[in-house]
């Protein structure tokens, strides 16, 4: 059983500042949104939803991760033009993008309408998770149930927080399925306990992380190591929990919180020999 407290430090550790960072090139590059539909939306304002589920439902969440912006439902220009820009540098064009917004018509429109999945695994497990988004919005529950995610079935990122962290992690899940030739394939691995979460969430993450550094912006290089290292350790916890029916998420992210702000402190030595592998 201790074992199982080292994995999130197995895989964490395999993050790294110091790598070339690769640019996205779809296996199957689709075409632009075109009017009238707009590839980035967001939700309109509602004070009462809004308020209680910023003040209310994402309490855990906020917890858990030890940041009051997580699931705070009102996100930045900043933060938005963090991910809009990734999207556009990483070419990923047929993704759809909605900031706080509940849209679940045009999400099962969506569904119905990508051809890059098995139909039997679209209708089923898809569908699933569309009930799970059309009953239980992320508008309002994100932080107690659901939270910012990205849909494979539909090709969709959703996101409730004000970080551009976590905004570039969901975005990192778009670029790593747009560039598999089996979606179909990739979205039933992730789905497998445990393991097929840790290496997906892995290299969303990586990616992010490596993004950051190449853009070297050490503020957000500094967030990833405060919200994403210890995000990925949530879902070790998430994943055991639904297994063992132990709650152990919480517990499991507190090895994230320390080995991340430990590793804050080598941003520096690890732009360093970023740069110098460069020279």
């Amino acid at each position: 059983m201790k074992a199982i407290w080292l994995l999130p430090l197995f895989f964490i550790s395999c993050y790294s500042l110091e790598k070339q960072y690769n640019y996205g090139n779809p296996y199957l590059p689709s075409p632009k949104f075109l009017l009238p539909e707009s590839q980035f939306e967001e939700g309109e304002p509602n004070v009462v939803v809004d308020s209680v589920g910023h003040y209310f439902f994402s309490i855990p969440s906020k917890l858990i991760l030890w940041n009051r912006k997580v699931d705070n439902h009102r996100i930045s220009n900043k933060s938005k033009q963090y991910l809009i820009q990734y999207i556009q540098e990483n070419n990923i064009r047929d993704v759809k993008v909605r900031f706080n917004q509940y849209a679940p018509l045009s999400e099962w429109g969506r569904l119905v309408d990508n051809d890059s999945i098995d139909p039997l695994l679209k209708y089923t497990a898809g569908s699933i998770s569309l009930l799970a988004y059309t009953f239980l919005p992320g508008r309002l529950l994100s932080g107690l149930a659901g939270g910012d995610h990205f849909n494979p079935f539909t090709n969709t990122i959703n996101v409730y927080s004000d970080l551009p962290t976590i905004l570039i992690h969901e975005g990192g899940h778009a670029k790593d399925f747009a560039q598999r030739k089996d979606r179909s394939l990739y979205a039933v691995v992730y789905s497998i306990p445990v393991l097929g979460a840790l290496y997906h969430e892995a290299r969303a993450t990586d990616d992010a992380m490596n993004y950051f550094a190449e853009k070297k912006d050490i503020e957000q290089i500094e967030e990833s190591y405060e919200i994403l290292v210890p995000a990925y350790s949530t879902y070790l916890g998430g994943a055991l929990g639904d297994i063992v029916l132990n709650p152990v998420t919480s517990a499991a992210v507190i090895p994230g919180h320390f080995y991340g702000r430990y590793k804050k402190e080598s941003i520096s030595a690890q732009m360093e020999k970023r740069k110098s592998k460069r020279e």
